[in-house]
């Protein structure tokens, strides 16, 4: 359970019901807002239809940063009750009192209200852009996920409680005004106020957190029909030339998912995308009216990079999938916030890789799984599913382990049990549970059905499998060895940890192992959930693979000798995917203290023809925390160990970056135009190459005479290279880009590229820009953590963050704050540890318990490795430098 940072100490939360009473339930929200776009407030009023369960002399509701002026209650016989409000502030509840009883049966709800249009990203809040003279333009928007519906309009803001809504917005006569529903009629009030009224189709039954509006000065694209469904991406003016590719995106997407699920689109008319200027997330899956960060739905196709078109495509994807898998049918409560998150990411996966094969999806997704299982592998993780008893421990669940490890472990079912086995499974779920709530178990029960119904015989057991995966926190590692009797090889797991913990938990670990033996390669599927298991592969056999696929969530290690056969011929012997894990779990090992980062380096060397980016990230990756650990001795004399791992890097990537060259080949797939970009980036910095830097500026100036004369997958490197490289007057040149710039992934790269440089007054200059409208509060977290992240920064960041602490939690959105504190993992010394422990004991982060923790464990590991690794790694360096000769790009 994660707690409230202060309960147990007098807390005044502390043993309060933050739940409504299912006394009262909602059906019906009628709802008039008129926002006021100059004073940032706006008027309201509600009328709730509700049943009556039995006789109430008050009713329960919440309400937060409203006033509210007049609620009284209405039966069917007119029968007026006038209630007195009173409001915990804590609870965020509302009780509302009747002189008399409200009598079992149909009551209407009716309140009056205000409230503030927030700078905070959350609620019905304002987002201010500017157009090209500078003018600043107001936009009024919503973001409710999880509890912030209550801002906008009183309602029972728990998902159970789900109604239908006719949402009016009164709004200037100029301005667009979207909701959920497709536009009734639009007409003008004529009382001289210059607003329109506009109401909208009643939406379908749902949950208070899906509701949303959206008031501004809105463009669309042309509207696509799918299957009758008008579809329509919505920006700022001047952007609709960004708006294609999401378009192709989601006519793909709604199609695919509508024969998928066997359901029709179930919320209506049309489904609209809007680009907000200020988001908190990357996207929210309000029902008809999806709302999203510029950079995760408009790009500009001539220019955008893979990365960023990837970025679109899967949260669009995502957010569609919700529509029926979050929106349509819908967990019971926060505690199965994963199940949506979970199954809207693998679905992101799944369409995308049906829309674009030659992407290899499922691949590139082997970096979410290493994502999450680090953090899967910290004493402070937590289940999938977790309970919720408060609002802040709905908001800690928005992470790695309710997406990616949640996604991960449904993947691990989905290739186990099979493609159109789960599918049926997902079908039916959906259809027996069409516009209500569900437990995680529904799920199961309805997937085990569909195994049944496919094997009677052998049914595959789906909920003793994910319940133990989804309700224990952490993930095994399977050792394998080779046995003492031949043909045959042990299995036996345990848990993985980076700093041990003694649990000795089992999971039913859904193996998949490969295989050869006398020429032939076959694969077996079995559960292994015991401790350790003898299995047959066959006599005099060459290599096996466990994990074979490498769609499961759990690390494999091979003893020297299964090891040795199987890298023998690595590029051979393994896909890309089975070779990224291979790679990800050694260095899992050197991070646990089960390698050292010698053998690692040595384990290394046999992917130096590696052609995967995947393969390549997570090794470049691995190199920079090694970059990080150590530095040159100081004068002529002193041995220089950064020289030498530089030179290391040099001789890693150069073959690779030599043979690829600075130009794309004439069909070149994205895995290759990937791959370049990674390995510029990496010799131009880490490995100090030269030629690699010199040619970055080259390029860099060709890009600004012709955008399209260089290959976008390799422009982010250019300016990381320049920037790791840049003086003053490339910085304020980054800086103007930054504000200049016409994409939202170019404003993003030149704004990200002030926290590279490695001029500490430059750095400087970035951590004060933090704190100003130079940049959204939107991104200034992220840009933020980059700073701590940078090692000439480091230590600067950590005091100014120290220093600015009250201000940072007042200006920034909280889930980026949460984002932000997770990059004091850098601050990897014992003297700056034991400041960052002491500093957040004291200083608590709003609903950033969990991640606290976790950040703080993290540091722990990398002060340790620092501790253990840096000795040995210096002597193997000033061998390995001895014994070779130079190399470098060109």
């Amino acid at each position: 359970m994660c707690k409230l940072h202060n309960e147990g100490n007098g807390s005044p939360t502390e043993g309060k019901a933050f739940r409504l009473p299912h006394t009262v339930i909602p059906s019906n929200y009628v709802i008039e807002l008129t926002p006021d776009l100059e004073k940032f407030t706006f008027e309201g009023k509600v009328a709730i239809e509700v049943d009556v369960v039995s006789p109430v002399s008050e009713v329960k509701i919440n309400t937060k940063e409203l006033e509210v002026s007049e609620f009284y209650a209405v039966n069917a016989g007119e029968t007026r009750h006038n209630g007195v409000v009173e409001l915990d502030h804590d609870t965020e509840i509302a009780t509302i009192s009747f002189a008399g009883k409200l009598g079992a049966g149909k009551w209407t709800l009716h309140s009056t209200f205000t409230g503030t249009l927030n700078d905070k990203l959350k609620g019905f809040y304002r987002s201010i852009w500017k157009d090209e003279s500078g003018k600043e333009h107001v936009i009024a928007t919503t973001q409710f996920e999880s509890t912030d519906a209550r801002r906008a309009f009183p309602c029972f803001d728990e998902p159970e409680f789900k109604a239908t809504y006719d949402i009016t917005l009164n709004v200037p006569e100029k301005l667009t005004a979207l909701s959920n529903g497709a536009i009734v009629s639009s007409t003008p009030l004529n009382d001289g106020s210059g607003l329109k009224k506009v109401t909208y189709e009643r939406t379908m039954k749902m949950s208070t957190y899906l509701v949303a509006f959206v008031v501004g000065e809105f463009v669309s694209s042309q509207p696509v029909l799918v299957n009758g469904i008008e579809t329509r991406i919505w920006c700022l003016p001047g952007k609709e030339h960004m708006t294609g590719f999401a378009l192709q995106a989601a006519a793909y997407a709604t199609n695919h998912y509508e024969h998928y699920f066997e359901i029709p689109y179930p919320g209506g008319k049309k489904i609209d995308h809007i680009a907000i200027p200020d988001f908190a997330s990357g996207a929210m899956e309000n029902l008809g009216l999806i709302t999203y960060r510029e950079t995760a739905l408009l790009l500009d196709e001539k220019t955008a990079t893979h990365a960023e078109r990837n970025r679109v495509a899967v949260v669009v994807l995502h957010e569609l999938a919700h529509m029926w898998f979050g929106d349509l049918v819908t967990m019971a409560w926060w505690n199965g916030l994963w199940l949506n998150e979970s199954f809207a990411t693998f679905m992101e996966n799944l369409c995308l890789s049906h829309w674009k094969p030659e992407w290899n999806i499922w691949d590139e997704f082997g970096q979410s799984r290493a994502m999450a299982s680090r953090v899967d592998a910290l004493r402070s993780t937590h289940p999938i599913e977790s309970p919720v008893n408060h609002p802040d421990d709905a908001k800690q669940l928005f992470d790695v382990i309710s997406y990616e490890k949640g996604c991960s472990v449904l993947y691990q079912l989905h290739q186990y049990i099979g493609a159109e086995n789960f599918r049926k499974g997902i079908a039916a779920y959906l259809k027996k549970h069409s516009y209500g709530n569900t437990e995680t178990h529904d799920l199961w029960d309805a997937l085990e059905e569909a195994c049944k119904q496919a094997d009677p015989v052998h049914p595959v057991p789906v909920r003793k499998i994910m319940d133990a995966w989804v309700f224990t926190a952490g993930h095994p590692v399977v050792q394998v060895s080779e046995s003492d009797m031949p043909g045959f090889v042990k299995l036996s797991q345990s848990p993985f940890k980076f700093l041990p913990e003694g649990a000795d938990t089992l999971w039913p670990v859904p193996i998949t192992l490969r295989v050869k033996a006398k020429g032939a390669v076959s694969e077996k599927k079995f559960l292994l959930d015991v401790a350790e298991q003898t299995v047959y592969v066959g006599e005099d056999f060459d290599w096996v693979v466990v994990n074979s696929g490498g769609s499961g969530f759990y690390r494999v290690t091979y003893d020297k000798g299964l090891a040795g056969k199987l890298t023998a011929h690595v590029q051979d012997n393994l896909s890309a995917i089975e070779r990224f894990n291979l790679v990800n779990d050694s260095w899992a090992c050197v991070r646990a203290g089960l390698l050292s980062t010698t053998d690692y380096l040595e384990m290394v060397q046999l992917f130096n023809s590696e052609e995967d980016p995947n393969v390549w990230s997570i090794m470049v990756g691995s190199l920079g925390t090694l970059h990080s650990l150590v530095q040159d001795e100081p004068g002529d004399k002193g041995v220089k160990y950064r020289a030498a791992l530089q030179k290391a890097v040099r001789d890693l990537v150069s073959p690779t970056m030599n043979r690829l060259g600075y130009a794309p080949a004439a069909g070149e797939s994205v895995q290759t135009r990937q791959l370049r970009g990674t390995l510029f980036a990496s010799l131009g910095t880490i490995g100090e190459d030269a030629a690699a830097q010199a040619k970055a500026l080259e390029l860099y100036n060709s890009w600004k005479a012709d955008k399209q004369s260089v290959d976008a997958n390799i422009v982010p490197a250019i300016v990381g290279i320049l920037s790791y490289k840049g003086d003053e007057a490339r910085y304020d040149e980054f800086f103007k880009l930054s504000q200049e710039a016409k994409s939202p992934q170019e404003v993003l790269r030149f704004l990200t590229a002030l926290a590279r440089f490695r001029d500490a007054k430059l750095l400087d200059k970035t951590m004060a820009k933090c704190l100003t409208d130079e940049v959204r509060t939107q991104d200034a977290p992220s840009l933020f953590a980059m700073l701590l992240g940078n090692e000439v920064a480091s230590e600067a960041a950590w005091k100014f963050l120290k220093d600015n602490w009250a201000t940072m939690i007042k200006r920034y959105p909280e889930n980026g704050v949460v984002r932000m504190v997770g990059a004091v993992t850098a601050l990897d010394t014992p003297a700056l540890e034991a400041e960052v422990k002491a500093f957040f004991a004291a200083n608590p982060v709003p609903a950033g318990d969990m991640a606290t923790a976790q950040a703080l464990e993290q540091l722990r590991i990398n002060v340790a490795m620092r501790e253990r690794e840096t000795g040995r790694l210096q002597q193997h360096l000033v061998k390995a430098v001895a014994a070779t000769p130079a190399a470098s790009a060109v």
